[in-house]
């Protein structure tokens, strides 16, 4: 009885983990040469340094992140940035840090318009409220990468009941204190290998044979899989691998794009490993990893299509403004994750699909119905979801 794990981002990793934990017998299949799927980090030409694809923020509150990181003995790989963000307004050229009282007013503010209906877009349910241009649209757009005239509502709930709703601990934002592979990635790995896992890169799927809704083959570019009578697939792939492989929902994508800057000299303002939130301009966050400023942008489907150095020039203006930087960037490396989540709009909210879809086959991935959005959080879920549908499913077979 084995379990076929098609995907080694971190939903198939997190479901690889806990199904080995299990006791079943896994093997990963990665098409890419290199496991972590869009949380992943690579050797930069430009800028001369290692940098992630871009930055990925944990809340303290992201219970199954947190659990995974100790199973992979990670746990303090993680660092905590400051509760309250400073904000740098490029349109008032205002600079601030928002006042512990005044958020916990708007905490209460948004916990009880989205209490009463969360039905809607972000706009519709928050959009009065005082704090929204400086805080509730600018958290909506990052957690959903999706503008908050469009995002949904009782998404955007399920992300603030399990940070902001739940206290200051469990809204604390995190980063990595490495690397993206140093943290989540490399040490998976070394967990999978010691528990006997069998992890194979560069193995595209191809296709998949199906006969009265149970999986019996997996075609690869080399070679195929014949499943035995108990074995099982959990497929760990972006939605659209998935609607090209078995016919899952079309659904609709958004884009991030993240830059990283390598500066001649450092700002002031912004210490090693911290953020500043920027608001006006086309960047919406900055940080700082030693001479390298990553800056990220949400919801950027007006931006993913313009030209890489109109994009680096954009983003350093407003670097330059948000942190008083003098001259042009040492070098600059502009990454487009043209997919990099659903666009999380109500109407998409309703087609995220279930984890099982058939007998023996399962679905991971930051993109079924987790009721969170496409973060690492939602990610880990799903693959932990996975694992206990296949091992369900083993025990009753035994």
């Amino acid at each position: 009885m084995t379990l076929h794990v098609v995907g080694a981002g971190l939903a198939g990793l997190a479901c690889a983990l806990d199904a080995a934990d299990a006791g079943l017998d896994v093997v990963v299949h990665e098409g890419a040469k290199q496991a972590g799927g869009r949380c992943r980090s690579f050797e930069d030409a430009a800028t001369g340094r290692q940098v992630d694809n871009g930055t990925h923020v944990v809340l303290g509150g992201n219970r199954a992140t947190r659990r995974y990181l100790r199973r992979i003995g990670a746990e303090t790989a993680l660092c905590p940035l400051p509760l309250i963000q400073t904000v740098a307004d490029l349109v008032t050229g205002r600079r601030w840090t928002p006042s512990l009282p005044g958020m916990v007013a708007a905490v209460a503010s948004s916990l009880w318009n989205l209490g009463l209906d969360d039905r809607g877009t972000v706009f519709e349910r928050l959009g009065a409220a005082s704090h929204y241009r400086l805080l509730w649209e600018p958290m909506a757009t990052a957690s959903l990468n999706t503008d908050a005239r469009a995002g949904s509502a009782a998404l955007f709930r399920a992300v603030l009941r399990e940070s902001v709703w739940r206290g200051p601990a469990a809204a604390r934002m995190h980063v990595s204190g490495k690397t993206l592979s140093a943290t989540f990635v490399e040490p998976a790995l070394r967990a999978l290998a010691a528990r006997g896992a069998r992890i194979g890169l560069g193995r595209v799927l191809r296709r998949i044979e199906m006969r009265a809704g149970a999986a019996t083959e997996l075609v690869f570019d080399s070679d195929s899989v014949v499943l035995g009578r108990n074995d099982m697939v959990v497929l760990a792939l972006p939605w659209w691998a998935d609607a090209r492989l078995i016919g899952t929902p079309e659904l609709p994508d958004s884009p991030i794009v993240n830059a990283h800057f390598r500066a001649a000299a450092m700002p002031d303002s912004l210490a090693d490993g911290q953020a500043l939130g920027i608001l006006g301009g086309t960047a919406q966050w900055v940080f700082r990893r030693g001479d390298v400023l990553s800056v990220t942008v949400s919801a950027a489907a007006q931006l993913v299509e313009a030209d890489s150095d109109a994009i680096s020039e954009m983003l350093w203006n407003d670097l330059r403004r948000a942190l008083d930087l003098r001259g042009a960037p040492v070098a600059a490396r502009i990454v487009k994750e043209k997919r990099a989540t659903l666009l999380h709009t109500p109407e998409t909210e309703s087609r995220r699909p279930a984890t099982r879809l058939g007998d023996n086959l399962f679905l991971a991935g930051d993109w079924t119905a987790t009721g969170l959005p496409c973060t690492i959080e939602g990610a880990i879920r799903s693959g932990r979801a996975a694992a206990t549908e296949a091992a369900r499913v083993a025990e009753g077979a035994a």
